[in-house]
């Protein structure tokens, strides 16, 4: 009963701090998922090289900050302006949808005018209400990251974090384990364990995978010669991390910009052809080989993991739909075998 009350009594300390500088924890998140991505290359090549760990520390973030101003300063501006192009270009888009719509109506008007007529206007509030909502929140987008991330705050304080954090990681570690109680410290370490490699895992894995597909769309669509092909090839490739509904959203998105790029012509089935190839090397191919299946959830919990996460924290929670659920499903069997392990159980 003293443990449960001394967990439960932690638990909420924790969980009030975070409540409470929620507001400020932006940077060191961030920060803290990049050392958590870069300690384990940090310390393999210490090994490999056999040389002191701060001075790999300090060329690989050297090495790291360099690529992420370099990658800054060419993709954003490019990515930048084909958003800008995208804005002006909705207008057209608009009027080359009602256009379609119109001729659409027009052969059902000679079949039932009344049915034409209610089509035509649900169609036209649809489309009305689709196009407004898309460029306010593609109008606003900058401005919305500015005023939730606080963006230039982030970017100058970040690398400053991310040093201390690749620097003094193994301290860190130390000090969680002095901490942790002695008799439960190897329960309690197979259970970090174990959230550790599910996490590598899917964030290593996931970030690969997306890499890939994003070069894979960009390239394929610059070659069919679609219209802000860098934009949506990096949108297809990183949609992956919204299970199912990222899928059908950057398909929807490269078939509208074929057809209002093209019209209906016989681009949309190369668009056709390289979404498919790109859907099944990674769904049968690129996540198997690289992820595999440690994260161990069945279609329907990923499914309500992704809506119940969303309906939680938004558009943040779908992001992390899976992590989470994985390290719910690994805390619940770890729970459910101290639970059989019981008196109360056996009895």
């Amino acid at each position: 009963m003293n443990k449960v009350i001394f967990w439960s009594g932690t638990f909420l300390v924790l969980a009030s701090f975070i409540y409470l500088t929620s507001d400020t924890l932006a940077p060191f998140i961030i920060a803290f998922i990049f050392a958590y991505l870069l300690h384990p290359i940090i310390e393999s090549n210490a090994r490999k090289f056999k040389l002191p760990r701060s001075l790999i520390t300090t060329g690989i973030f050297a090495v790291f900050i360099s690529s992420f101003i370099f990658g800054v300063t060419v993709l954003v501006p490019v990515i930048y302006r084909q958003i800008a192009a995208f804005i002006s270009k909705i207008p057209g888009y608009k009027n080359t949808f009602e256009v379609g719509v119109s001729d659409l109506m027009a052969k059902l008007d000679n079949i039932d005018p009344d049915l034409g007529n209610k089509i035509t206007d649900s169609l036209q509030t649809i489309v009305n209400s689709v196009f407004s909502l898309v460029a306010l929140a593609a109008n606003n987008i900058w401005g919305y990251t500015l005023a939730t991330l606080n963006f230039f705050t982030i970017i100058a304080l970040v690398p400053i974090i991310l040093y201390y954090f690749l620097r003094d990681w193994p301290q860190m570690l130390q000090t969680v384990q002095s901490v942790l109680p002695v008799k439960e410290k190897g329960k309690i370490g197979e259970i970090f364990l174990g959230i550790n490699q599910l996490l590598s895992a899917y964030i290593r894995g996931q970030l690969n995978i997306c890499l890939i597909l994003s070069v894979y769309y960009v390239v394929g669509l610059t070659f069919i010669g679609l219209d802000l092909s860098l934009l949506l090839g990096v949108i297809a490739g990183f949609s992956i991390i919204i299970p199912f509904i990222g899928t059908f959203i950057s398909l929807f998105l490269m078939l509208t910009s074929c057809y209002f790029t093209y019209g209906a012509s016989v681009e949309i089935v190369y668009v056709l052809i390289l979404f498919a190839i790109g859907y099944i090397s990674e769904s049968y191919f690129l996540t198997p080989k690289i992820i595999g299946g440690r994260i161990g959830l069945h279609p329907v919990w990923i499914i309500f993991a992704v809506f119940a996460a969303g309906s939680a924290f938004g558009f943040v929670g779908i992001i992390f739909a899976i992590p989470i659920a994985g390290i719910i499903r690994l805390l619940l069997s770890h729970i459910i075998d101290f639970y059989k392990s019981s008196k109360f159980y056996r009895n």
